[in-house]
């Protein structure tokens, strides 16, 4: 039986003896004075009390309220809008990657994302799916592009199958779109009683079906509660669940999960009027009666109960009446400012509820080594902030307030929203013909792997046994399972057909089709001076027969796959290296050909160094490279080379940040056949009958070159280069067909 199914029993189980649809029908015209309890309505007094500080505001307020008043201040209105930032869709994907359907979720914490167990219901679903923020249509309709998170089951995961209910961590960067987590602020859960009575109005903001975010603000009345759960009228669709159920004071009240369905002879009814089938109706068609949410008291009972001590939870145990009227997205710009002193944990900040040019005073840590700060923001109606001025002594406040929300102020939308295929079904990878269709003599072929080396590599999970193979938009590559990097990556590449696209922020991504286990991700390029290098260069594969088409294969490049470790200096300052394919197509390539064939690849050895952090993971410290072209006269020749890092990392370190001169990176060119004996890889090419190793192709191979046997000893790059090494010092030093001896 499906998840949801499953709780729309228990919802069924919950309800007998409650006649809702009766219930409902009496309540339509009812007040909260003429439905609640007397100790609901003291609760509520209580709380009015608490949360605005104000015995005459409250009162007013209290009296308004039990009296089923729709009338709000029209800063209603724009306090919705700023709670609307914080809920978001959840994509859920099956274990091939192809999408499962959708529900919806809400940030409760700076990081922590709360939704119904029915829609994460494990670590594994989790790690497959996503949070989307901003689907949905800005002031003037036009739709904008989702925002999308990766969720971090290592950080926070808690799951209860009896409520319902499933607390996650949400990376801070996008993985899709522009973006930082921190802009959507947090909606608190407060766990005091009184933050609703029976016959108030409640309002909901969803993703129904999956659709853009809608809100809901009619027909939404509590009608009766239980210890675990609230019953109210609302609208709800598939899709739906775990979305927030707010009160008229923006607080939440619940966790929406299921409802009670209307019956007929014991039978589910359809809103078509028919009896549900469970084999082709889904959870959209279901006629509700009532639906229910999960009480955010006892959300968080159970949470302080089980993680009582978790670091990202304690804004959810600190909310209280008083400091939880909406949080403010520039909250987390503002605690930014302060240092942070590890093993501390934030009380919650500032709220969104305060008037104008009210001095906004940071609150202190639970133990020392903060420092207060004080700003003077300016609230406007829409909800938007300004700084208006700062305390006498707040000047360095200020200014980090505004560093910080320069760093985090988001970037238009691209102007083509590039698409991303899950199922991986559309990737041809490496086309061995890229050169010269037609004439398999002119063809490169994948390398190829001994023995012993194919055994250590990470197979594809639902392929036959011994695939090995990742395809991806113009390039493929192989994984070595232990080593987590690639062995290495084929591209074609094409310099016509290119188009100038703006560099958009990379978004990395997990490879579902081999287990996470032979993946180095994100959390080894943290606190250190690695770089994410890519293997196959985005700026390679900007081509294609239309910008999308472009704009897809390069970003297919950003796979962990392909990704290796390089010292952050020589990433982004390697332009000997990264200028080889183009000087070779300006000084030896015909003149209207401008494709190559491109594999590159770390060396691996048993003797690489590793990172104290990480001592079980070993970093290369040298990448080779073999480029494959045809001469003007038409022939294939192929090329090889070498850069090494060691002697950066040896000198600098990886957590240094000191400046590394640019003739501290050592590039070769060599043999084919050495960069084969150092890799355990053969390079070949040619028709399938007549395949050619590429040492017979390549122009280097005429000098003279001292044979060595492989040695599992790293051999380091030094002033004076290994025989048959070349040291390029220019690209001019390179040894291309035309300019043999």
């Amino acid at each position: 039986m499906q998840l949801w199914l499953e709780q729309i029993e228990k919802a069924r189980e919950r309800s007998e003896g409650v006649d809702l649809q009766s219930l409902a029908d009496y309540a339509r015209d009812k007040t909260p004075r003429d439905l609640g309890t007397f100790k609901q309505l003291e609760d509520r007094r209580n709380f009015l009390r608490e949360s605005l500080g104000d015995d005459e505001k409250s009162a007013v307020a209290y009296e308004r309220i039990i009296a089923g008043s729709e009338i709000q201040d029209v800063n209603y209105l724009a306090r919705g809008a700023r709670a609307a930032k914080a809920v978001g869709r959840i994509v859920i994907r099956d274990t091939a990657g192809r999408l499962g359907g959708y529900g919806t979720g809400f940030l409760i914490a700076p990081g922590v994302l709360i939704t119904n167990n029915h829609v994460l219901p494990s670590i594994e679903a989790c790690r497959r799916s996503e949070a989307q923020f901003e689907f949905e249509l800005d002031i003037d309709g036009t739709a904008l592009n989702a925002v999308t998170y990766g969720l971090e089951t290592q950080a926070l995961f808690f799951t209860s199958k009896g409520l319902d209910f499933t607390v996650v961590a949400v990376a801070a960067a996008s993985t899709v779109g522009e973006g930082q987590l921190a802009h959507y602020g947090f909606l608190p859960l407060v766990g005091a009683t009184g933050k609703v009575s029976d016959g108030e109005w409640l309002t909901i903001i969803q993703h129904p079906n999956g659709d853009r975010k809608q809100v809901c603000v009619r027909e939404n009345k509590l009608l009766k509660r239980t210890d675990d759960v609230l019953w109210y009228s609302t609208d709800t669709l598939g899709g739906s669940s775990g979305f927030p159920v707010f009160s008229n004071d923006w607080y939440v009240v619940a966790l929406h999960h299921s409802g009670v369905p209307q019956e007929r002879d014991g039978r589910t009814q359809t809103i078509s009027g028919r009896d549900y089938d469970p084999r082709t109706d889904g959870e959209q068609d279901i006629k509700w009666i009532a639906n229910e949410g999960i009480r955010i008291s006892r959300i968080v009972d159970t949470l302080q109960s089980a993680l009582p001590a978790h670091p990202l939870l304690q804004p959810v145990f600190g909310a209280t009446p008083e400091n939880s009227r909406l949080m403010l997205p520039s909250v987390d710009l503002l605690q930014s400012t302060s240092t942070h002193v590890p093993g501390t944990t934030p009380a919650p900040g500032p709220l969104i509820q305060q008037p104008p040019n009210r001095k906004t005073t940071m609150n202190d840590m639970q133990s020392g080594g903060r420092r207060t700060l004080t700003v003077t923001l300016g609230i406007e109606a829409d909800g938007s902030v300004a700084v208006l001025r700062s305390g006498p002594a707040a000047r360095e406040s200020l200014d980090a307030f505004e560093a910080s929300g320069a760093k985090a102020k988001k970037k238009p939308a691209p102007a083509i929203d590039v698409p991303f295929n899950a199922t991986y079904d559309d990737r041809k990878g490496f086309d061995s013909g890229f050169l010269a269709p037609g004439k398999p003599e002119l063809s490169i072929h994948l390398p190829l792997l001994g023995k012993a080396l194919a055994k250590e590599t990470a197979e594809l999970v639902d392929a036959a046994r011994g695939e090995n193979v990742l395809n991806y938009h113009g390039y493929s590559l192989v994984m070595h399972k232990a080593r987590r990097l690639a062995l290495y990556s084929a591209a074609n590449v094409d310099f016509s057909g290119r188009f100038e696209l703006p560099r958009p922020a990379d978004v990395w991504r997990q490879d579902p089709r081999i287990p996470a286990s032979a993946q180095l991700t994100n959390f080894y390029y943290e606190n250190n001076q690695f770089d994410r290098g890519h293997l196959t260069r985005r700026e390679d594969m900007e081509y294609g027969g239309s910008r999308l088409a472009a704009l897809t294969s390069a970003a297919d490049t950003c796979h962990w796959t392909n990704c290796t470790p390089q010292h952050s200096k020589f990433n982004q300052n390697k332009e000997l290296w990264q200028g080889i394919e183009r000087h070779i197509f300006e000084d030896a390539i015909k003149l209207d050909q401008f494709r190559a064939q491109v594999i590159t690849g770390p060396i691996l050895e048993e003797s690489d160094p590793v990172w104290d952090r990480y001592p079980k993971i070993q970093y290369p410290v040298r990448f080779w490279k073999v480029v494959a072209a045809i001469t003007s006269k038409g022939a294939l020749f192929a090329t090889a080379y070498i850069l090494d890092q060691s002697g950066v990392i040896d000198e600098f370190g990886i957590e240094a940040a000191r400046e590394v001169p640019f003739d501290a990176y050592k590039t070769f060119q060599v043999r084919i056949d050495e960069v084969e004996r150092l890799t355990g890889l053969s390079f070949t090419g040619g028709p399938a009958r007549r395949i050619f190793s590429l040492s017979t192709v390549d122009p280097l191979a005429k000098k003279p070159v001292r044979r060595r046997t492989r040695v599992r000893a790293q051999e380091s790059a030094l002033a004076e280069a290994p025989d048959g090494w070349l040291p390029l010092d220019s690209l001019e030093s390179m040894v291309l067909p035309e300019q043999q001896d």
